[in-house]
């Protein structure tokens, strides 16, 4: 099977497994800051989101970052766990699998995990800041993975 199906082929998986309620589709817009798998020191960059909250406590989404000639098309999911009385706070953990795609060399398999803080200011308005440790399988082998984390602050709106 060709690697570039693997990251649908889970978020298929993901989706069965989750919460059978009825889902929030979002879009959504982040910064992320970070070291990247080709960059060795800290670069911003955008990231457009689209996905859907399958309860207060499943989530998946898929992310499109993009540095110039690498494009990063992730897919993720995350556990959400309340921290305040009205669950509007609410920390979460999750795992990520995806593509890399650069111009100047092969394309590559994603794998990573993430966790952060979200915020739900209203019914149609989430934040979150968060932090991913995220690599190729190509470059995992060479270095540490702790070497590649990644910051990012995103908003979500509800459709």
């Amino acid at each position: 099977m060709k690697l570039k199906y693997t990251p649908l082929l889970l978020s298929l998986f993901l989706s069965q497994s989750a919460n059978a309620s009825e889902p929030q589709a979002f879009i959504g817009f982040g910064i992320n800051d970070g070291i990247s798998s080709v960059h060795t020191d800290w670069v911003s960059n955008p990231s457009f989101r689209v996905g859907a909250n399958f309860s207060d406590k499943h989530r998946l989404y898929s992310y499109l970052e993009i540095d110039k000639d690498i494009y990063n098309l992730v897919g993720s999911y995350d556990y959400f766990m309340p921290i305040s009385d009205n669950k509007d706070w609410r920390f979460f953990v999750g795992a990520s699998t995806g593509i890399q795609v650069v111009e100047s060399h092969k394309d590559d398999l994603i794998l990573g995990a993430q966790t952060g803080i979200n915020y739900r200011i209203n019914k149609n308005f989430n934040t979150e800041l968060g932090y991913r440790v995220h690599d190729t399988r190509r470059i995992w082998k060479e270095r540490n993975m702790s070497q590649l984390d990644t910051f990012y602050i995103a908003i979500d709106f509800a459709v």
